[in-house]
């Protein structure tokens, strides 16, 4: 009787007080009825583990020795999620366990509620996700569901949030956002979701439209390190975005990354509604990339200043290399703020970037009539554009001829969404400039094709134009104050 009475009370406590069989600070996700069979709907389980662990004051909960099939989950304070290497978390394929839930946070049309997304987290403070497992978005399996299809991670609001070496595979959407966070670190991992994957076909050849799988979103966060990254994504590859007129992107650096692409490499703004300030991006690999290997766009009111770009090598860029563009979409994300006006862009460095077989378009450097980016400096480029005069495809497409522009017909374009490709082909190969004031290039020298007509610089309405040392297949200036 005695031993059918402890084995009673150890059942009972397994079952009814799972917390009791946490080991220093780890909560063992199949003690509160996880199956990790890749097939059995863990989501209750892992929520559980979640809230039991946050219950506690906090600490690890513990993935490994399988596959835990899961819809939406809540991250809590003071939890890391720890994934096992050789274990997963697997998105579910049914858009039904991935609901719609309460906010506290307006989304941009004034509705509380969440994008659907894997991973959530709102106002919660030293949170991680850690590990060397996987999470599998699934998105091959969610390709024909409505948006909005679900992230992976999705955080808004969070304080000391960590990222750290897990793998992200395979999302159904974008892939991470972060939006309104502080004190962010994404360190090590790797971002594996391009379902378009060949660069040398059409964009959308073999998925039609894509899902729009950005590698990293960052929205309206303040001191963000990302570093040390491999993302091999079906759209933009790292990209900084502002939804509110009130908050901004601020004291970030991007340092140690791999990218590849089929849209833009690292890219700030597009959504442009807040501020871009004191952000840092050096010694990163941009390779096999559709659209803008590295852009800055202001078009919806933001300020943008002291940015540094450093150290960068590309190749096989299909779009633009370089690309600064000021606008006026004048677009309002967040229910409330007011029409905004034009934005600003000043004190921009772009330095050591090395490239070869960059496509035709031309790298541009653009305000629009009466605004003007501002002390603009390029000091030591090397860029090599493609050997061939065969005519120029929009995205790959051959019916799509990109159109060959001169000075005196190049669009003005001031409330058209922002790409390097926007234009047209430049009445420049190298650098077409308009509508800038106190630019300087110091080091340059760019390589194009045999066949090549246009000249390697451009400009239209710029005011202190300074060049030293600037090199265009064996012809080099040495002009200064121009």
């Amino acid at each position: 009787m005695k031993i059918c009475y402890y084995n009673l009370l150890f059942i009972f406590l397994l079952v009814v007080c799972p917390v009791m069989h946490a080991s220093n600070g780890i909560f063992d996700t199949y003690l509160f009825g996880a199956k990790g069979d890749g097939k059995t709907l863990d989501t209750e389980a892992l929520q559980k583990t979640i809230d039991a662990c946050h219950e506690a004051g906090g600490g690890r909960v513990y993935l490994h020795n399988g596959q835990f099939l899961s819809g939406t989950i809540h991250l809590k304070s003071n939890v890391t999620l720890y994934i096992e290497s050789g274990a997963a978390l697997l998105g579910s394929n049914s858009p039904a366990d991935y609901p719609v839930v309460p906010t506290r946070c307006p989304s941009v049309s004034g509705e509380y509620f969440i994008d659907r997304t894997l991973i959530y987290a709102e106002e919660a403070e030293c949170i991680a996700i850690i590990g060397n497992g996987t999470i599998d978005g699934r998105g091959d399996d969610l390709e024909s569901m409505k948006r909005p299809r679900p992230h992976i991670i999705h955080f808004r609001g969070c304080k000391r949030v960590k990222i750290r070496d897990v793998h992200l595979y395979n999302a159904a959407f974008w892939v991470q956002k972060y939006q309104s966070c502080d004190d962010l670190l994404i360190d090590g991992i790797t971002v594996e979701t391009r379902e378009n994957k060949d660069i040398e076909k059409p964009r959308f050849a073999d998925v039609p439209g894509g899902r729009n799988t950005d590698g990293c979103n960052i929205v309206d966060c303040r001191n963000v390190r990302i570093s040390n990254c491999n993302i091999d994504s079906g759209d933009n590859g790292i990209v900084f975005k502002s939804f509110s007129q009130q908050q901004g992107c601020y004291n970030i650096t991007v340092t140690n990354c791999v990218i590849t692409t089929n849209a833009s490499g690292i890219k700030i703004g597009t959504e442009s509604s807040g501020e871009f300030k004191d952000i840092t991006v050096s010694n990163c690999v941009i390779y096999n990339t559709r659209g803008a290997a590295i852009g800055l766009m202001t078009v919806d009111g933001a300020i943008m200043e002291r940015i540094l770009v450093s150290g960068i090598t590309l190749r096989n860029i299909k779009g633009t290399a370089i690309f600064l563009r000021i606008g006026n979409r004048a677009k309002v994300y967040c229910e409330g703020d007011k029409t905004p006006g034009v934005g600003r862009m000043k004190d921009i460095l772009i330095r050591d970037i090395y490239g070869t077989d960059i496509e035709r378009y031309g790298c541009s450097i653009t305000g629009i009539p009466g605004v003007w980016p501002e002390n603009i400096v390029l000091d030591n480029i090397n860029l090599a554009f493609t050997e061939w005069e065969t005519p120029l495809l929009f995205e790959g497409y051959e019916d799509r001829i990109v159109k060959q522009l001169d000075k005196d017909n190049v669009p003005e374009l001031e409330d058209v969404y922002p790409r390097g490709e926007m234009f047209g082909k430049l009445p420049a190969y190298g650098f077409y400039i308009r509508h800038v004031r106190g630019i300087e290039f110091n080091n340059i020298r760019i390589r194009a094709g045999k066949e090549e007509r246009r000249p390697p610089l451009e400009t239209d309405d710029v005011e202190g134009l300074t060049l030293h040392n600037f090199w265009s297949n064996g012809s080099q200036l040495e002009l200064e104050n121009i």
